[in-house]
């Protein structure tokens, strides 16, 4: 990621994507956020997207081609199935596909599918954990985004998004994010 570089996320107004929405347009990048409603695609503007396109639109992605029409650089997924089919055909020629959730579902493509991607030089990932800070070019990955994060949060340019229960309310915090209602990492307090 860098100045030149477009990166594509989708849950863009999760816990992980606030923050890949932040570290993306502080590494210079430019920032498509997609998210699931007008609520999530403001939060994602906020949080510093050029562009945030709601994925639970008709033609969501005929919008993302109208202001980015060289496709993305690296698509960071976390939503997998019908979305991510569709992301993937947003991404530039050598773009990369790095999966580090599956909230809708597993993606599966067919072989041609599959095919069609090589062709077109595109590479994708499963980066979950430690494995994900590698992708994103940390060398040693604990160690490095432990320094970059806490250097970037007392910075003020990256802020976690969290939402708050009591644990008397788990019951409630799990409704709202079975119903997609949350925004940011959901915290069950004592």
């Amino acid at each position: 990621l860098g100045p030149g570089s477009t990166a594509l996320i989708t849950a863009a107004a999760g816990g992980i994507g606030t923050l890949l929405v932040q570290y993306a347009k502080n590494a210079g990048a430019t920032v498509v956020a997609l998210a699931g409603g007008p609520a999530k695609c403001a939060l994602a503007t906020a949080n510093g997207a050029d562009l945030a396109v709601d994925y639970t639109t008709a033609d969501w992605a005929g919008t993302v081609r109208a202001h980015h029409p060289d496709g993305g650089t690296v698509l960071f997924d976390s939503v997998g199935a019908a979305t991510a089919r569709t992301a993937l055909g947003l991404l530039a020629p050598g773009g990369r596909h790095l999966v580090h959730g599956w909230s809708g579902g597993p993606l599966t493509l067919t072989d041609a599918e599959r095919a069609a991607l090589a062709a077109r030089g595109i590479t994708s990932q499963v980066v979950l954990g430690p494995a994900m800070l590698e992708a994103v070019g940390a060398p040693d990955p604990l160690r490095v985004l432990e320094t970059r994060a806490l250097a970037e949060a007392a910075a003020g340019r990256l802020r976690p998004a969290v939402r708050r229960f009591p644990l008397a309310e788990a019951a409630a915090a799990h409704r709202s994010l079975e119903t997609r209602a949350t925004t940011g990492k959901v915290v069950l307090e004592p």
